[in-house]
């Protein structure tokens, strides 16, 4: 007889299911699109570009404002609390410069694998 540890319940394990078979099912239609259609595959591809345009962007901002914020807090007396104004500033700069290495770094593979093994690029 199974003790009551052992006994799974309804359903355990399968939270997971259902986002992957949609993801597989969406890779599938998005290949599948992109075969037949080389304007659909040019298309995406500039989706992909505006996506990351958008991500410096966001990135952009936000650390601008992170930086300036916390520029402010140094200069004029510390009001956000009660840590060292300077060690916050420049760990701001300092997110936002990883922020943006992030980014590049992720762009830079995408466009590598994407640039040299697709026929899409000579579109």
């Amino acid at each position: 007889m199974k003790s009551a540890m052992s006994i799974k319940p309804r359903g355990a394990g399968d939270t997971m299911r259902w986002p992957l078979a949609a993801l597989r099912l969406c890779s599938a239609v998005a290949s599948t699109m992109t075969a037949v259609d080389p304007v659909t595959a040019q298309s995406l591809k500039q989706a992909g570009v505006n996506i990351f345009t958008a991500i410096y962007g966001v990135v952009g901002v936000v650390g601008a404002i992170a930086c300036l914020v916390t520029l402010l807090n140094w200069v004029t007396g510390n009001w956000l609390g009660r840590e060292d104004p300077k060690k916050i500033f420049f760990q701001a700069l300092l997110g936002t410069a990883l922020a943006f290495g992030v980014v590049a770094i992720i762009q830079f593979v995408k466009d590598a694998v994407g640039g040299s093994a697709s026929g899409i690029s000579s579109l």
